[in-house]
C-alpha cells in the first residue's frame, strides 16, 4: 500500500496527525501518478494546503506541464483569492494544450465575481474552440443562473441528458422543466420534469411537480406527488404547507390539518403553518383551536401584524368586538385591513368617534376597495355626513358602475341636496 493510500485511510479514521506524517512520506516516495490522485482527493475533501504541496512538488519536477496551474487557480478562487487565481491561469500560454481549460476556468472565475457578460464572452470563445457538450452546458447554466430561461432552454435541449448527468449529476430535463415553469409555460414544465423523474429520482423534482400541478388547479395530481414525497423523504424541507393547502382545496380538511401539524413538529414557530392551522380549524367549526394557533403565532416576531389582522378577523366573525379593539395596541405598524376591522368593531360598540377617525384615515389609501367604500358610506350616512357619503358613492360607482343599489342611493343623496 502506498503512503498516499495510507494517508487516505488515516483521514477516513480522522487521524489527522498521522495523515500529515504520511503526506510527508508520500511526497518523498510515491510515484507522480499516485500523488496526483491524492492531490485531487485532498482538493475534493477541502484539504487545499496539502493538495497545493503536491502540485508544487510535481511542477518542480515537470515544469513543462502547465495543467496543474488550473487546479491551483481553482483552489485560490475557493479561498477567495481571485488575483492569485488569475496569476496562475496567466502562466498558461494560448498555444498550450490546456488553454481551453484556462478559458473555461476564467469564465468560472468571472461568474463567481459577478461579471456575467464577461463570463459569457469567455464561454463563447471556448465554444468556438471546442464542440464539448460541457461548454454548452456551462453556457446553459450561466443563462439559467441569470434568469435568462429561454436562452438556457435553447442550450439545454442540445445536450444528451444521460451524458451530462453522468458528468455533472445535473438532469437537463429538470433544468428545462424548471426554466419553463419560471416563464409560465407549466404544461411544458410538467412534460420535462416527468421525463426527469422517470430517469432519476429526485425529491426536488417531486416537489416541483406537485407545486406546478397546484398552480394549474390539478390538486389531486399535486396530492399524489406530495404523498410520494411524504413517504420517501418526510424530512424534506417545507413541503407540508403546500401539501396541506392542496388537501384543503380537495376538501380533505382532517388530513390537511394532520399534514400541517406534522410540519409544525419540525418547526413550532412556522407562522404560515400556524395561520393555516387556524384557518382549517375554523373551517372545521373549532373556534378555540383556531384562536389557539393564532395566539401561538402572536408570540413569534415573524409576520406579527398579519397575525394580528387574522386574529381580528376571527374575533370579528365571532362578534367579539371587545377582543377586536383590544388588538389595536398590539399592532406594530400600520396595517390597513386590521385597522378597517378595528373601525368596524368600534361602530358595533357604538364608539362612533373612534370608528370615524379610523375610517377617515383609511379613506385615501383604500379608495380603490369597493367593499371598504360600502362600509365607509354606511358610516358616513349614519354620522349624518351626507355630502361626504355622496362623494364616496361616486368613487364606488367608478369602480362598480353596474351596482343598481348604489345608483339609487346616489340619486337619493343628490335629491336631498335640493
Amino acid at each position: 500500500m502506498t503512503y498516499s493510500e495510507q494517508m487516505v485511510e488515516a483521514l477516513h479514521d480522522q487521524e489527522l496527525e498521522k495523515a500529515q506524517d504520511l503526506l510527508k512520506k508520500a511526497l518523498e516516495s510515491d510515484e507522480q501518478e499516485v500523488l496526483l490522485d491524492l492531490a485531487e482527493y485532498l482538493e475534493y475533501m477541502g484539504f487545499q494546503e496539502e493538495s497545493r504541496l503536491i502540485y508544487d512538488k510535481v511542477m518542480d519536477e515537470d515544469p513543462e506541464d502547465k495543467g496543474f496551474y488550473i487546479n491551483l487557480a481553482s483552489m485560490a478562487a475557493d479561498d477567495g483569492d481571485f488575483d492569485k487565481a488569475y496569476e496562475y491561469l496567466a502562466q498558461i500560454p494560448e498555444d498550450d494544450e490546456n488553454y481551453l481549460a484556462v478559458v473555461v476556468e476564467t469564465a468560472d472565475l468571472y461568474q463567481m465575481e459577478g461579471f456575467y457578460e464577461a463570463a459569457l464572452e469567455k464561454l463563447r470563445l471556448a465554444e468556438s474552440m471546442s464542440d464539448s457538450p460541457l461548454i454548452t452546458f456551462a453556457m446553459a447554466e450561466l443563462f439559467y443562473s441569470q434568469g435568462r430561461y429561454q436562452e438556457a432552454i435553447d442550450k439545454y435541449v442540445l445536450l444528451d441528458v444521460e451524458e451530462i448527468y453522468e458528468a455533472t449529476r445535473v438532469s437537463t430535463y429538470q433544468r428545462i422543466g424548471t426554466a419553463y415553469a419560471s416563464i409560465g409555460k407549466f404544461e411544458l414544465a410538467l412534460e420535462y420534469l416527468e421525463k426527469s423523474l422517470e430517469l432519476y429520482h429526485d425529491d426536488n423534482v417531486l416537489f416541483e411537480l406537485a407545486n406546478i400541478n397546484m398552480e394549474l388547479g390539478e390538486d389531486k395530481r399535486a396530492i399524489d406527488y406530495f404523498k410520494q414525497l411524504d413517504v420517501l423523504n418526510p424530512d424534506f424541507d417545507g413541503y407540508e404547507y403546500l401539501y396541506a393547502q392542496a388537501l384543503e382545496h380537495d376538501n380533505n380538511f382532517e388530513e390537511a390539518k394532520n399534514i400541517a401539524l406534522q410540519g409544525l413538529k419540525k418547526n413550532p414557530q412556522d407562522v404560515p403553518l400556524l395561520h393555516f392551522l387556524s384557518r382549517i380549524s375554523y373551517q372545521m367549526h373549532d373556534f378555540e383551536e383556531a384562536e389557539k394557533y393564532l395566539m401561538q403565532a402572536l408570540d413569534v416576531p415573524d409576520m406579527h401584524d398579519e397575525t394580528v389582522f387574522l386574529l381580528s378577523n376571527l374575533y370579528l366573525d365571532h362578534e367579539d368586538y371587545e377582543a377586536v379593539v383590544h388588538l389595536e395596541d398590539v399592532l406594530d405598524e400600520e396595517h390597513l385591513l386590521a385597522s378597517w376591522n378595528f373601525a368596524k368593531a368600534y361602530m358595533e360598540l357604538d364608539e362612533e368617534d373612534k370608528a370615524e377617525e379610523i375610517f377617515d384615515g383609511l379613506a385615501e389609501n383604500m379608495s380603490n376597495n369597493p367593499e371598504f367604500l360600502k362600509d365607509y358610506i354606511d358610516v358616513l350616512r349614519r354620522l349624518g355626513r351626507q355630502t361626504d357619503a355622496k362623494i364616496q358613492v361616486e368613487k364606488y360607482l367608478d369602480l362598480v358602475p353596474d351596482d343598481e343599489n348604489m345608483q339609487n342611493l346616489l340619486q337619493d343623496l343628490q335629491s336631498e341636496e335640493y
